[in-house]
């Protein structure tokens, strides 16, 4: 191991202990960003000047610690960090095509001159800080296991993106099951890609992905407007392959495809096994949300043939009129909008209407045979399986 000049002392010491210095001045930035501390100053120093030197610190902090190399072939570094861009590409492709399927908001962010420099300073800072924090402790303890130091590494890296008061505001339910795809999945692919790159490249290809993100984040005109489940699908589409590329490319080059270690293998099986498990959940209404291909057009404009749409399963009693629920008829489930609410002989039921149709289905809707409530709709997705079930 290379040994910088004064780190004598340093070297001395158990690994633990710079360890443990390292972990608490990443929690320090950590309270300090998201304002834990009350240091009674002026909302611009407390906001962005004093966090920018927390991070500053932990970047020399890391760069006086001893080197440590990371696992990938040196002479594939500079090919890394392309990969590094391939994969911010990747994420710009799926938030415009994100954009195209569905609606866009404005970006919140300051994107004056000054704004754009105050955050170029300020996230700039956070994100080189935190990929050199990340690739030191991931090649300085998982070197030889990189299985179980990325999944620890990209938990609690995850974690920091998000402020304390975000856990403490989640509730049950519908709330948690919302944060957990549309936020929080999505964070913890972009950390593990993250991980990846840094325990192959250190810090470098790290930093150029999880800066990319920041830029596209923070400077781009125009954000994603949609519900959280197509959130969730393009949050968590764009890592996967992102990690997916890098692997294949690396592995190519490194020619290691072939002889790629166990731990590497179980890593593989793991994620295709959960990525199986949660879909397998998913598609059953495991989760109380259930996808269901639309094959009629008797919802148009807003839902045309091969649409996807996502039913909440609640209690027929909780449905009101403007709701589209999902209800059998005969062999089929129909999926219509309520138009009015009846009595009938003491039972509730439902008078329920295509949007496109020209008058009001013939038969009413008990409340006990609503199955649920769409929620989202993503259009043309489920045109893949009407294809291969022989709809069109």
């Amino acid at each position: 191991m290379a040994i910088k000049p004064g780190n004598t002392l340093l070297v001395k010491r158990k690994s633990f202990r710079y360890t443990l210095i390292l972990l608490l001045l990443l929690l320090a930035a950590y309270a300090v960003s998201n304002q834990l501390l009350d240091f009674k100053m002026p909302l611009f120093a407390e906001s962005y000047v004093l966090p920018t030197l927390i991070w500053g610190v932990i970047i020399a902090a890391v760069a006086w610690l001893p080197d440590v190399q990371p696992q990938g072939k040196l002479r594939l570094r500079r090919m890394l960090r392309r990969l590094a861009l391939m994969c911010v590409f990747i994420a710009l492709l799926g938030m415009m095509l994100h954009i195209a399927m569905g609606e866009f908001g404005k970006n919140p962010y300051d994107r004056s001159a000054r704004g754009i420099l105050i955050n170029l300073v300020s996230c700039g800072a956070a994100v080189l800080g935190m990929e050199m924090g990340r690739a030191w402790l991931l090649n300085r303890h998982f070197g030889r296991h990189p299985f179980i130091g990325m999944s620890l590494v990209s938990m609690i890296f995850a974690v920091f993106s998000f402020p304390l008061s975000r856990f403490a505001s989640l509730g049950t339910g519908k709330a948690l099951i919302e944060f957990l795809g549309q936020e929080f999945l999505p964070a913890v692919g972009q950390s593990f890609l993250a991980s990846y790159l840094a325990w192959l490249g250190g810090a470098a290809p790290a930093a150029i992905y999880r800066g990319g993100l920041s830029a596209l984040e923070h400077f781009s005109p125009i954000i994603p407007d949609t519900g959280w489940v197509s959130q969730t699908l393009f949050g968590v589409l764009a890592p996967v392959l992102g990690l997916i590329m890098v692997r294949l490319i690396y592995g190519e080059e490194a020619r290691t495809i072939r002889s790629a270690s166990r731990e590497d293998s179980h890593l593989a099986w793991t994620l295709t096994s959960l990525a199986a498990i949660i879909i397998v959940w998913f598609s059953m209404g495991v989760f109380s949300y259930k996808p269901k291909v639309i094959v009629t057009g008797s919802m148009q404009p807003l839902i045309s043939p091969g649409d996807i749409v996502i039913v909440h399963k609640i209690e027929g009693r909780q449905a009101k009129t403007g709701d589209i629920v999902m209800f059998p008829h005969n062999d089929m489930k129909v999926t219509h909008r309520i138009v009015a609410v009846n009595n009938e002989e003491g039972q509730t039921t439902f008078t329920t209407k295509g949007d496109a149709n020209p008058s009001p289905d013939s038969e009413t809707v008990l409340a006990d045979n609503v199955q649920g409530k769409v929620v989202q709709v993503i259009p043309k997705l489920g045109k893949i399986t009407m294809l291969l079930r022989g709809d069109i």
